[in-house]
């Protein structure tokens, strides 16, 4: 399953663990995945900013999860 984003970029969780906020349209088919590949402690759900966080670790999964993952990651590193 391929998804999009709208909104990404790096930041970390409230113990500064390395990770990216991902906003997305919801669809349940994309939540039930995300939980499914991404073990809870390494994802939140923020509902004051709807938007998740994700692990770094996991940015191999957001890849394939995401089809413009890489490419909003890249447009941020290059705001900088």
């Amino acid at each position: 399953m391929t998804a999009v984003l709208h909104t990404c970029f790096k930041g970390g969780n409230e113990n500064r663990d390395a990770g990216y906020w991902l906003g997305f349209v919801y669809n349940l088919e994309v939540v039930e995945e995300l939980k499914r590949s991404i073990p809870h402690t390494y994802r939140r759900w923020d509902a004051d900013k709807s938007l998740w966080w994700v692990s770094a670790q996991f940015e191999n999964v957001l890849k394939f999860m995401f089809c413009n993952f890489e490419a909003l990651v890249y447009l941020q590193q290059r705001m900088l």
